[in-house]
């Protein structure tokens, strides 16, 4: 007999989309409240955008495909590859969080400063609620990869329910990486 398999098979994954519509929400306002401060402002100090700002961004992409691995050995119940891959996944987001700081850094040396430049205002912002977000996110994969111990001498039912959180996971995980992708154009695109 073939299962049908449905959108939401748990409560869980269920609350993370509403969470996920919400942070939409959020961060949907704040490209448009910056989009029309940018409008009121022609003349600004121009910046160079930092290179590890695109290194951030292919970090975040590998933690994806990272991530995705991680899932497909737990659906075949390899829990010890999982595991490695979740905690390469834990080490691309602390790298992609630490490149993030750097590109702060080099944005601060530069001399943009979020008071006196709405575009650098634009940068500080975006990367910090990212950053604070994408930090959720590493301490629920934190949180997976030490649960997941349990899972080498576990039932099916262990490994069920723990498919089930690195599903809610993974639709978090992967919405900071498009959310991410959205943020960069626009901040891309405000600085030419």
């Amino acid at each position: 007999m073939i299962r049908e398999r449905q959108p939401f098979t748990h409560a869980s994954q269920l609350g993370v989309a509403i969470g996920l519509l919400s942070i939409s929400a959020f961060f949907i306002a704040l490209i448009v409240a910056y989009s029309f401060r940018l409008a009121d402002q022609p003349a600004w100090e121009r910046f160079a955008v930092p290179r590890l700002l695109w290194l951030s961004t292919v970090l975040l992409a590998m933690s994806s495909a990272t991530f995705e691995a991680a899932r497909y050995a737990l659906r075949r119940a390899r829990v010890s590859i999982y595991r490695v891959r979740v905690a390469a996944t834990i080490v691309l987001a602390v790298l992609f969080l630490f490149a993030q700081a750097g590109s702060a850094t080099q944005m601060i040396a530069q001399g943009v400063a979020a008071a006196a430049n709405i575009h650098g205002s634009a940068f500080y912002m975006f990367m910090g609620l990212h950053g604070l977000h994408l930090l959720g996110g590493t301490a629920w994969l934190v949180v997976l990869y030490r649960k997941s111990a349990t899972l080498l001498a576990g039932t099916e039912t262990q490994l069920r329910i723990h498919r089930r959180w690195a599903g809610g996971a993974a639709m978090y995980w992967h919405f900071m990486g498009v959310l991410w992708a959205v943020l960069f154009y626009f901040l891309l695109r405000w600085t030419r």
